[in-house]
């Protein structure tokens, strides 16, 4: 077939139809709930152990078990329930799984096993008031 041969009207219709699927496609739709993606945020961040338990030198064997069960766990929270809490999430992950492979962390912003835990504390809190958990 020509495309010439359609009317502008036709083809503009096209074009609306197409991005209408394309913006249905980034709704809200295919995110889960917060109940479906609450248990797998909360076992996660119960699962990194304490400064303490860590040690002072850390303990690299505990840093490697965290820093693996962070990269397993990690495809699990996204996407998250509402795309207000997508930024906090990733850089909770980013700062956790920066600190357990640097072990102690000491590159960048994140200069020790204190700024990183304190920053984690931050961007915990940030998330669960985004999505209404409890603390």
């Amino acid at each position: 077939m020509n495309p010439r041969s359609y009317g502008k009207e036709h083809l503009l219709a096209i074009v609306v139809m197409v991005g209408a699927v394309a913006l249905a496609g980034c709704g809200q739709g295919s995110r889960p709930t917060v109940g479906e993606w609450q248990p797998t945020w909360t076992s996660l961040v119960q699962a990194i152990p304490t400064q303490a338990e860590l040690g002072d030198p850390a303990d690299m064997d505990l840093c490697a078990t965290t820093l693996g069960l962070l990269r397993e766990r990690a495809p699990d929270l996204s996407p998250t329930p509402d795309m207000s809490a997508d930024d906090a999430v990733a850089d909770w992950l980013s700062i956790a799984e920066t600190a357990f492979f640097e072990c102690p962390p000491s590159s960048g912003e994140i200069t020790s096993f204190a700024v990183a835990y304190e920053e984690l504390r931050r961007l915990e809190s940030e998330v669960n008031a985004g999505l209404g958990l409890g603390q």
